[in-house]
């Protein structure tokens, strides 16, 4: 009997082996499970959200253009999705200066379109940036001269042959890009943005010889004052990630207790990247006070700090 009972213990038992072998799913070699289907489409998913598609640009250099796949647009996009809106608000702030300037070259050089899209660009990013009255102004001058040069038949009304938006379509134009997203960043003065490095930048000038001579009229002295107080300028942010050098020629006036006023960029290379710098730099800038007013002009060098240079 007990060799009966024992018989059937093991039979019990090797079916429920069986059955236990047969219930388990096959797993097939090389064949993916679903949560890596779905692990793969979050990175998928990450690497084209907005905020990549920005780095991406950043990196490339496409900060403002073209328009559509630039960073500052793709920022914009990136900041009205919660889980991306504080970095995306950051990074709007540090290349707003740089939307601004590439806006104010737009109107010296005659480029009206140009100017009122990167005016619409600054207000999506902050409807109450400080700097949108003084560019809407010099934005309404550029078209008013313009219809002026037209209706007296001028035979070239603007260097840019893309200048010349009406002021009503410019206007259109700033209002509905700017509906197209609330405001999230209150309005503030823009700065150049802080370096994430040391800047190694040289400023150079020119020898006087090559200075034009200013009018009597004006009480500017031909010799150039002694430079007292030199500054070094901040490696913009943008062309530090970007391992980008180049430089930027500055003009201003001495004033007669050596003090730097009006300040103003002649040339950038590559444009849109060091101009905020340089003429931020150039305000820290003293002279010999000779009680005369002189006009002089200084380029700013900037170069990768060596670590940078490596990694690149």
């Amino acid at each position: 009997m007990k060799a009966r009972w024992i018989g059937l213990g093991i039979g019990a038992a090797l079916c429920l082996a069986a059955c236990g072998d047969a219930a388990r799913p096959a797993v097939v070699e090389g064949s993916a499970s679903p949560a890596d289907g779905m692990a793969g489409a979050g990175v998928v998913a990450a690497a084209t959200a907005p905020y990549a598609r920005a780095e991406r640009a950043l990196a490339a250099g496409r900060i403002l253009a073209p328009a559509g796949d630039n960073a500052i647009e793709h920022y914009l996009d990136a900041r009205a999705q919660p889980s991306e809106r504080v970095r995306a608000r950051a990074a709007l702030a540090e290349l707003q200066p740089y939307v601004l300037i590439a806006a104010e070259q737009a109107i010296a050089r005659g480029d009206g379109r140009e100017a009122a899209r990167l005016q619409a660009l600054i207000a999506r990013i902050d409807s109450g940036a400080p700097a949108l009255p003084r560019l809407r102004a010099g934005l309404d001058a550029l078209v008013r001269e313009q219809e002026a040069r037209d209706a007296d038949g001028a035979a070239t009304a603007m260097p840019s042959p893309a200048a010349g938006a009406p002021a009503a379509e410019v206007e259109r134009i700033v209002a509905a890009t700017a509906a197209t997203e609330p405001v999230t960043s209150p309005a503030r003065a823009p700065e150049p943005p802080p370096a994430a490095a040391p800047a190694t930048a040289t400023v150079q000038a020119p020898p006087p010889s090559s200075l034009p001579t200013p009018p009597a009229s004006r009480g500017v002295e031909a010799r150039t004052p002694r430079l007292l107080q030199d500054a070094q300028p901040r490696y913009p942010l943008p062309a530090l990630r970007a391992r980008i050098e180049g430089e930027a020629q500055v003009a201003f006036t001495i004033q007669p207790d050596g003090s730097v006023r009006n300040a103003r960029l002649l040339s950038s290379t590559p444009p849109g990247m060091f101009e905020a710098s340089a003429l931020a730099v150039a305000q820290r800038w003293r002279f010999e006070a000779t009680g005369r007013a002189h006009d002089s002009r200084r380029t700013v060098h900037f170069r990768l700090p060596p670590e940078a240079a490596r990694d690149g």
